[in-house]
Formats: structure tokens, sequence, C-alpha cells
């Protein structure tokens, strides 16, 4: 079998193949966004987003302390504060719609979780307990801000706020 070389192209020039001017359009689409994190989220949300991976990261060290010394109640409530702030994190990142719906029950969780947790004495325990207690009132601030911008986004994306049985003609399809 021969080897075959693939025809080399300057960025930016146009080629006669079909499927490379697809992904030469995609390649400048790319290009065309901002280029750090910091700018494509809000500063509430990044700053969110911050200090939940920060609060994931010791919650799951304090886990594997409970996991040592075979604290099965702390190691799974741990478990379950990492599950949550990784959830509300991915929500946020992704500025989902759910991400204010779910803040709240993310909240209640937190809370419950660290007054369960608020007496453990393994290690990184009560860290967590105080992250959580900050991190508390900027979930509720970069989730509002989220879920405002997507009601704005859908807004402006659904032709004059029509509902939609009024674009359909009125017609109800059961």
């Amino acid at each position: 079998m021969s080897q075959q070389q693939l025809p080399q192209q300057q960025v930016g020039q146009p080629t006669k193949q079909q499927g490379q001017s697809t992904q030469q359009q995609t390649g400048q689409q790319y290009q065309q966004q901002p280029q750090s994190f910091d700018q494509a989220v809000p500063q509430q949300v990044s700053q969110a987003i911050y200090q939940l991976e920060q609060l994931e990261t010791n919650a799951e060290w304090a886990h594997g302390q409970a996991m040592k010394a075979g604290d099965r109640f702390t190691s799974g409530k741990l478990a379950d504060v990492t599950q949550i702030v990784h959830l509300q994190k991915t929500l946020l990142l992704r500025e989902s719609d759910l991400a204010q719906t779910v803040s709240l029950c993310t909240q209640q969780a937190l809370q419950q979780s660290t007054q369960q947790l608020h007496q453990s004495q393994i290690p990184g325990v009560q860290q967590v307990v105080q992250q959580v207690q900050q991190v508390s009132q900027t979930i509720t601030q970069a989730s509002s801000q989220v879920g405002q911008q997507r009601q704005s986004q859908q807004m402006g994306g659904q032709g004059g706020g029509q509902t939609p049985s009024s674009r359909s003609g009125g017609q109800s399809f059961y």
C-alpha cells in the first residue's frame, strides 16, 4: 500500500474540495469567539464557578479523609456535597436555564449537609462547612444572572413574545 499525503492548505485559503470549506467556516467561527473563560461568562458566574470548583476539590479531599478514618456517615455526606456542587457548577458553566431552579435545591441540600457535618473532627470537613456558607450567596446571584440572560435570549428569539398557540393559529394539538 502506498501512503497518501493529504493536501496541505494555508489557513484562510479557500479550497475546491467539498467538506473543507465547511471546516474552514467552522474554524473562523471559533476564532471569533472570546479567547478566555473570563471573557465568555459574566463576572458573578465566573466567580461562582471558581468558588464551586474550590469547594468541590476540598469536599473530595475531606471525603477521602473520612473514608480513611472509616467514618461512613461523614464520607457519604461529603460525597453528596461533591456531587451537588458538581451539578450546580456544570449548569452554570453551560448557562442552563435550570441553574436557577437547581440552585434553590443546592442551597437547601448544602445547608442540611453542613448542619450534619458541623461536629465532625475529620480533617478538611470544617473548611468545607465554612466554604458552603460563603458560596451560598454567590450561587444565588450567579444563577439568577444566568436565568435573566436565558429569559432575555428567549424573548429575543420568540418573534415578539408570541405563545406557541398564537403562532400556530390558536389550534391545539392533542
